[in-house]
């Protein structure tokens, strides 16, 4: 486990300079705190959200004091409002460099409450499931195909970071659903990591402690009385951070925000033993692999202008030649 303190969570913001940063859920609370603190490092921000009205003050706000942001009404449990967040992201600026996957909402419905109808159980609401970890999934699939749009091997930063919770690691009967889902977005930035690394992009998930933003219900106010609430400051510092640290090693990491403490980095945890071990070196031999297959096709790819352009140098000049010969 690494600390970090907070000085340092705006260390590597110079290499956001001119990217491009895609925020679900960026008209309130952590998103679009986010949103200002990438926006005051010159990043170009492309923001979703069903808050119209608060996305656009977001936009305005931004766009006021110097910098470039667009806003879209986007529901994440719509594919195509997510396309079409992504696909305005390219049409304005062409690429998209870090995908910060935000928008989540609290429990909806109460799991231990069932509702009857002629005396018999209906179908719960999924609806924290569907926003929480189906709408990150969108966000995080889009992300593979557009990270790559345009992508040149100058511009080195993509990254993709989810949003957890401490709930992902203490779960909450208060919220069986909502802790679920959180649950399932850990896993998510887990199975992806490897691969992701591979292909040159980072991969981060943020847990923060209790924020007091609009997802803050009642009982929740209840159940931490007395504790101070995570600054949300501190939140949209962690997922800079998360997004630019230039370490290779801490790409997959936990980042944990679990109370007015540091910022703490949990390394990747894998279940050691028997079989995990030889899937384990599989896994490793494998990022070794495609990591350096990718540095190949980079360096094929910058080298290839000038290699062509000496083959048909070569052949110019060897015909030349031949048919100086033959006169």
């Amino acid at each position: 486990m690494t600390t970090i303190p907070d000085s340092q969570l705006y260390a590597h913001s110079k290499r956001l300079h001119g990217k491009v940063v895609l925020i679900t859920g960026g008209a309130a609370g952590i998103g679009r705190e986010t949103a200002l603190q990438y926006a005051r490092s010159k990043a170009k921000l492309v923001l979703g959200d069903l808050n119209e009205p608060g996305l656009q003050n977001v936009v305005s706000e931004i766009r006021k004091a110097g910098g470039e942001a667009i806003g879209l009404r986007c529901d994440v449990t719509s594919w195509d409002d997510q396309l079409k967040l992504f696909e305005a992201a390219i049409e304005a600026y062409h690429s998209v460099d870090i995908v910060v996957a935000n928008a989540g909402v609290n429990e909806i419905g109460s799991f231990w409450k069932p509702k009857l109808e002629n005396g018999k159980p209906v179908k719960p609401s999924t609806e924290t499931v569907d926003i929480n970890l189906v709408g990150t999934i969108y966000t995080a699939h889009l992300a593979l195909h557009y990270l790559d749009v345009n992508r040149t091997p100058e511009c080195p930063l993509k990254s993709i970071v989810l949003l957890g919770s401490m709930a992902s690691w203490q779960a909450s009967a208060q919220g069986v659903v909502y802790s679920a889902s959180k649950h399932a977005v850990l896993g998510l930035a887990r199975a992806m990591y490897a691969p992701l690394s591979a292909r040159g992009i980072r991969m981060a998930v943020v847990h923060p402690f209790f924020t007091d933003t609009g997802l803050m219900t009642t009982m929740n106010r209840i159940a931490v009385a007395g504790i101070p609430l995570l600054p949300i400051e501190r939140v949209a510092g962690t997922i800079i951070f998360s997004s630019t640290d230039p370490d290779i090693a801490s790409t997959g990491a936990v980042w944990l925000l679990p109370d007015d403490g540091p910022l703490l980095r949990l390394e990747k945890e894998i279940v050691k033993g028997g079989v995990y071990d030889v899937i384990a070196e599989r896994n490793r031999k494998f990022i070794w692999t495609v990591t350096r297959l990718r540095i190949a096709a980079d360096l094929l790819r910058t080298l290839w202008p000038k290699i062509a352009c000496g083959v048909v140098s070569a052949v110019a000049a060897g015909t030349l030649i031949y048919v100086g010969s033959g006169s």
